[in-house]
């Protein structure tokens, strides 16, 4: 029983290293597709905040904390392609601005 109970746990541990991702060696990037200048805010002290313009891209290496925020979030979101490593903005909508 102490065998199979020490094997089973050798097991979900090494599943569970498996499983982890490292951070460190995939880059965070920003693509501004939108037709805006954009400013990224970082919400943590690992890296800073920095504007893209139209076209624009911007790639960092080294990143684990990835909380950010943008400005004008009113006209810019979010593209469909973006995941949390790879962020894409784009315009919104002409009919889904929300106009104060």
């Amino acid at each position: 029983m102490k065998k199979a109970l020490l094997v089973l746990l050798t097991v979900l541990m090494a599943a569970a290293l498996a499983g982890c991702e490292d951070y460190d060696e995939q880059p965070l990037e920003f693509i501004n597709s939108s037709s805006y200048t954009i400013v990224v805010t970082s919400l943590s002290i690992e890296w800073t905040g920095f504007a893209l313009a139209p076209g624009q891209r911007r790639k960092m290496t080294g990143i684990r904390d990835v909380d950010y925020a943008w400005e004008p979030d009113k006209y810019v979101k979010l593209g469909f392609a973006s995941t949390d490593r790879y962020v894409v903005f784009v315009d919104i909508e002409r009919d889904e601005i929300q106009w104060e």
